[in-house]
């Protein structure tokens, strides 16, 4: 399982990196969005929405919402599309504390509509950052998916090896605190190296850079437990079969759905003072 997973990793860093140094702007930008409405519609499907006339029309919703945030961030203002995706992602790390399985209020039509169209604040935010990052620096668009992707893989690693104690078990048996801690511990050598190459001169700067790293992987576990959230109420072990070993686009890309803007917002305002 592991080696299949590795062999499809490697396939898809090697066409994300390709990508993200050849491609101009624009053409990778609709490349990211064809990949995230992949995702929408396995997120769609995780939410009862069988129908596709009602997954066409959601793929049609985040279209024209990608198109309105980024005119708002071109002839605006960057932040407000973020921080929009910013308070979902702390109401989403609300709902994975509160969730208790087989409760009404999680059952019924009215929730997964909510569940449904929570994938607008969800995926097109992230879907901005990551074009705005590719379009002021390819590198950093680069760390930023190295650090969540090795992270992810760090945590799995270690809590196959040394996991004892469940950190999810209601939404993902399978992590654990020690694999969170592997990751930490992993994340935390990569945002050293990335403090010493992006982040040039003062020591305090290069801590809150080391800071915000912390940040963004925290924000990861939590796009990660969400879309574990969708598929528990689903009834899926995937949200999809597109990718060998990592299941579904949205299996290889929730936690970065978490981390982009929650990285590319600190970076603004944390490290930047406001603009880039």
């Amino acid at each position: 399982m592991f080696k299949q997973r590795l062999i499809t990793g490697l396939l898809l860093g090697g066409a994300t990196l390709a990508g993200i140094f050849i491609l101009p702007n624009a053409a990778f930008g609709l490349l990211v969005l064809l990949t995230f409405l992949i995702g929408a519609d396995e997120w769609v499907r995780l939410t009862g929405g069988d129908s596709p006339v009602l997954r066409a029309g959601f793929l049609a919703g985040v279209t024209l919402t990608a198109g309105l945030a980024w005119w708002v961030a071109s002839d605006g203002d960057l932040r407000i599309p973020l921080v929009i995706g910013l308070l979902w992602w702390v109401l989403a790390s609300c709902l994975i504390l509160f969730y208790r399985p087989g409760g009404r209020t999680w059952e019924g039509d009215g929730t997964r509509l909510a569940l449904r169209a929570a994938l607008l604040p969800a995926l097109v935010p992230a879907w901005l950052a990551i074009v705005w990052l590719q379009r002021y620096d390819s590198g950093l668009l680069v760390f930023l998916i190295v650090l969540a992707a090795v992270g992810d893989s760090a945590a799995y690693l270690a809590g196959k090896r040394f996991g004892r104690h469940r950190m999810a078990p209601r939404l993902s048996p399978g992590k654990t605190w020690e694999g969170l801690m592997g990751e930490v511990l992993v994340s935390l050598l990569l945002a050293a190296a990335g403090a010493w190459y992006f982040v040039a001169g003062d020591v305090w700067l290069r801590l809150s850079f080391v800071g915000l790293c912390m940040l963004t992987i925290f924000a990861s576990v939590v796009g990660d437990l969400f879309e574990s959230l969708l598929k528990r109420l689903a009834g899926a072990k995937d949200s999809g079969s597109l990718l060998p070993g990592h299941g579904g686009v949205l299996d290889r890309f929730d936690s970065h759905l978490a981390a982009a803007p929650v990285f590319l917002m600190g970076w603004i305002w944390w490290l930047r003072g406001g603009g880039l």
